[in-house]
């Protein structure tokens, strides 16, 4: 093993034991790891929305509304059908994953500024949906009292609790994403991406590949939009709006679109920056926002990941 493997190992290792012990440090301080919770549930939708527009190319101004199906339907069966907790987050990632199926089949003659038209409305249409049905959604009340999330017979009721909780499925989802992107398929996503007329000239079916990064992307926001309402035990319509969806587009481009480990940096910067600025200079938090998207545009076109590759580099990690 060479002394920069050897560096890099010890890095990851100090890296990971940090994140383990979080919940120890700030252990009087339970509202950090709330927040943190939080990040890591948007870094889940982040990760979708990443792949659907840094990895396949394909622009989206409503992917909020596919965390908003899988809220919606995880929380209706667990509180209306009395379904188990498990089953009813595996619907709610399927309800998404078929919206998504849904909403991608536009994408095969849309592209660009119409996609992101098309996206965006059909981001408000499910909203305007949830609200029209107030017996079964709650309409503009929203849906209130939603149980906590369980592991079996076990509540996760304490914010370390999640956090560990959440630390699980969001490094299962990094490791499936990029396994993903290193496999076959991933490498024709990217070649869709990059070229869809060359893409096809080399034996790529650019319509499958593209319904596939849709449905995979509303997928992960799906499981994204369970867990958001098992955590916050609260939905309401305007949460997943457009607002939220540009937000969403935000962390991916400061954390850096285009990269697997984008999706964390950005989400954790967009909901510990005001909590470490304070509520006094909160207002700093929204200059600061758009600044860090100027400076990425410009100056890192990575965003944070790739000031994190050029610490590396000067490290020689």
């Amino acid at each position: 093993m060479t002394s920069s493997s050897t560096r890099r190992l010890a890095v990851n290792g100090a890296i990971a034991a940090l994140v383990l012990v979080l919940p120890l440090v700030f252990r009087t301080k339970p509202s950090i790891i709330g927040y943190l919770n939080i990040a890591m549930l948007y870094a889940i939708a982040t990760q979708g929305l990443n792949l659907l527009m840094g990895f396949g190319g394909l622009v989206s101004l409503g992917h909020a509304a596919f965390m908003a199906i899988g809220g919606y339907t995880a929380a209706v069966l667990v509180m209306t059908c009395h379904v188990n907790m498990f089953l009813a987050i595996v619907a709610g990632v399927a309800g998404a994953g078929l919206f998504g199926l849904v909403i991608g089949f536009p994408s095969l003659r849309l592209s660009g500024f119409y996609l992101a038209i098309a996206t965006m409305a059909m981001g408000s249409s499910v909203a305007d949906v949830i609200k029209r049905l107030p017996r079964i959604t709650g309409g503009d009340y929203g849906l209130i009292n939603i149980p906590s999330l369980r592991l079996g017979g076990w509540e996760l009721a304490g914010e370390a609790s999640k956090y560990y909780f959440f630390v699980a499925i969001l490094v299962v989802v990094f490791l499936v994403v990029r396994n993903f992107l290193n496999s076959r398929s991933g490498r024709a996503v990217r070649a869709v991406r990059d070229s869809e007329m060359t893409a096809s000239a080399m034996g790529v079916n650019v319509a499958a590949y593209k319904l596939v990064t849709f449905v995979f992307a509303a997928c992960i926001a799906g499981l994204s939009g369970a867990l958001y309402a098992f955590t916050i035990s609260y939905l309401h319509p305007m949460n997943f709006g457009l607002t939220f969806s540009i937000e969403l587009l935000s962390m991916s481009i400061i954390g850096g679109l285009g990269t697997i480990i984008g999706p964390i940096l950005g989400a954790l910067f967009w909901v510990m920056l005001p909590v470490i600025i304070g509520s006094r200079m909160e207002f700093l938090s929204t200059v600061i926002f758009g600044l860090s998207i100027i400076g990425s545009v410009m100056f890192l076109p990575k965003g944070l990941s790739e000031l994190v590759t050029r610490i590396q580099t000067r490290l020689r990690l």
